[in-house]
Parts: C-alpha cells; structure tokens; sequence
C-alpha cells in the first residue's frame, strides 16, 4: 500500500469537506441478495469515496472520469468495470456527466444499515 497517497487522499477530504458540496444523486437499487448503489456525478465535480471494508464489483455505466486510490491513478470511461477492494479509498473527478454504481451482496434493504456493513468508521 502506497501510504503517501493514501494519506493524501484524507488531506485531500479534509479540504474539500472545508468548500461548497456539490450536488450529487444516489439512486438505491435491491435485487434478491444484492444492493446496487448508482451515484451520478455531475461534469467538473471531485469528491472523496468512503473507506470501505468490503471487496465489491464496481461499474461506471456512462461518463468519463478519473480516480486516485492507493494503488495510483485510473483514468475510466463508460463501460467500465473495476472492483475495490477492503482499505480502499478514491478520490473520484469527474470530467463528464458519471454514473458510477457499486454492487454489494446483502439481505439488507436500509442503506444506512447496508453502510455500516460496508463501510469502515471514519476518525
């Protein structure tokens, strides 16, 4: 693991936590044993991902963008399939309009609960 980068990548949240939020959509979708979380990013906006503690399949359905995690730098466009993978963090720009969708295996049909399954606890 690339510490420097992933230690960036919090400097990275910290800042942009401290300027205007920009509008984004998560659409929440169930199917029997599965949750797919669609999050649009609108053209121009940069944001910072959840650390997760789960390895999950990931899609970037429409859009152009890139992403920045601890391994290094991936420039994705549409159709795009990656995974991430537990102790993983992106900070994600968006130089189109991006859907990207997570896809995660659980009964569980609250998003809240589903996060707290998924995601690790942020200091």
């Amino acid at each position: 693991m690339n510490l420097a980068l992933q230690d960036g990548i919090f400097k990275a949240q910290d800042l942009m936590l401290q300027m205007p939020q920009a509008e984004t959509v998560v659409t929440d979708h169930f199917a029997d044993g599965l949750y797919a979380r669609e999050l649009f990013i609108p053209a121009g906006v940069c944001l910072v991902g959840a650390l997760h503690k789960t390895n999950h399949i990931f899609t970037v359905s429409q859009g152009e963008c890139y992403a920045v995690t601890h391994e290094g730098k991936e420039h994705m466009v549409a159709p795009y399939t990656g995974q991430t993978r537990p102790g993983m963090k992106r900070v994600i720009y968006a130089v189109t309009d991006t859907v990207w969708t997570t896809y995660h295996p659980t009964d569980e049909t609250n998003p809240e609960k589903i996060a707290e399954q998924i995601l690790e606890t942020e200091q």
